[in-house]
């Protein structure tokens, strides 16, 4: 006699699945919830600026207040010289406050201890700079206007400013020019200010020898880098002298145009540049921009890595031993390996990613995302309604 297998019938089968549901039901209402999935290395979050107009510059994190600040001025209504900081929450990117400033808020630093931070106030209509408690955000004190030069020059910056602890002094770049037989000649100079009266001491001597806007503070050694477009300087800012200079001629490769960036490995001994060509001359590519590597002493180029068009700035953690490079017109971030100078990493933006600042514990990297410049500068790039974001990438695994 033969077995054979019937098909339950349709009233038995409905009869499983409830009782096979009601057991799933039951189970999981007395067991415990699945594991949430971890957050990898590299996880992003974002927030925005409050207003459309508003165009954010400099970014810092300070350690005592764990917030992100960063500068802020009107990109729409240029001619009323409005700035403000912004204070960011650095875990969840809240906005904890929003600090009208006295003018244009462009470049950002603090002290080594993160007691205050200076805000340089950019271009001719202002040019000056500022000291902000973080606690509150209230400005303490604000410079006369940095004269330089009594000819007057023309079209004048500020570029980035840097606080040495230890001399409590200020420097800041500076970029001016001058009119001479119906021409301009531009001139760049790194002007040194008092940390507490904000009064102009002096200048170091041929810290900007021709084209220059890079400017950096090694924190561990308290060593200044400024860099351009053939050359990279370290200054002792005790002496006010530069002590060593890389003359990057033509066997680095891609030549050197326009480094504006700048990091230093000190343990290491390397120093990263980062490249932003303006194709302002047709024999100038995009390939040369990027990252460059050079050994701090000997000033022998390591590497370069084409990171993406206009590497505008770029950061360096020991801890991760991972260069960061913004791109800015790729808009892209590019995570790059200290050890192979791979990138393992490119990091869409969709849009201009800009200055960047890592946070104290080297736990997270923060970046600034721009919009078009302005509609009167770049009309076919600007994008009327749409509001700057500042990112934040976990850098260690599980860092919330």
């Amino acid at each position: 006699m033969r077995n054979t297998l019937r098909s339950p019938s349709p009233q038995r089968t409905a009869a499983i699945l409830t009782a096979a549901l009601a057991l799933c039901l039951s189970s999981a209402a007395f067991s415990a919830s699945p594991p949430s999935s971890t957050k990898d290395r590299l996880w992003m979050s974002a927030n925005y600026l409050e207003h459309p107009e508003e165009g954010l510059y400099e970014l810092q994190y300070n350690a005592p207040t764990g917030l992100v600040f960063a500068s802020v001025m009107d990109r729409v209504r240029r001619d009323d010289n409005l700035g403000y900081l912004y204070a960011f929450d650095g875990k969840t990117l809240d906005v904890k406050g929003r600090y009208a400033m006295p003018y244009r808020a462009f470049s950002l630093t603090q002290d080594a201890q993160g007691q205050w931070l200076y805000v340089g106030h950019t271009q001719a209509a202002s040019l000056r700079i500022s000291k902000v408690d973080p606690k509150t955000g209230t400005v303490a004190l604000t410079s006369e206007r940095l004269h330089v030069d009594p000819s007057e020059p023309q079209h004048e910056h500020l570029r980035h400013v840097v606080h040495s602890a230890q001399t409590g002094e200020l420097f800041t770049a500076y970029i001016g020019s001058v009119k001479e037989n119906d021409k301009y000649r531009s001139f760049y100079k790194l002007l040194i200010l008092d940390g507490e009266t904000l009064k102009i001491k002096g200048e170091v001597e041929n810290a900007f020898p021709s084209v220059g806007y890079a400017l950096h503070l090694d924190r561990g050694t308290g060593h200044l880098f400024t860099a351009g477009s053939d050359y990279i300087n370290e200054i002792d800012p005790v002496t006010r002298k530069v002590v060593h200079t890389i003359q990057l001629d033509d066997k680095v490769k891609p030549r050197v145009n326009n480094l504006v960036g700048l990091a230093v490995d000190a343990k290491g001994g390397r120093i990263f540049a980062s490249q932003f060509i303006h194709q302002s001359r047709p024999e100038v590519k995009d390939e040369q921009d990027g990252l460059y590597v050079f050994d701090q002493k000997s000033g022998k180029q390591l590497a370069f890595v084409p990171t993406g068009k206009g590497g505008v700035t770029l950061s360096y953690s020991p801890k991760h031993d991972e260069i960061y490079v913004s791109n800015f017109r790729s808009g892209t971030i590019s995570v790059v390996d200290g050890k192979t100078y791979e990138i393992t990493k490119q990091i869409p933006a969709h849009v201009f990613p800009n200055m960047m600042a890592l946070a104290a514990d080297e736990s997270a990297l923060y970046v600034g995302l721009k919009q078009g410049f302005s509609k009167q500068w770049n009309p076919e790039e600007f994008v009327e309604g749409a509001k700057e974001q500042i990112l934040r990438v976990t850098l260690d695994k599980d860092a919330q």
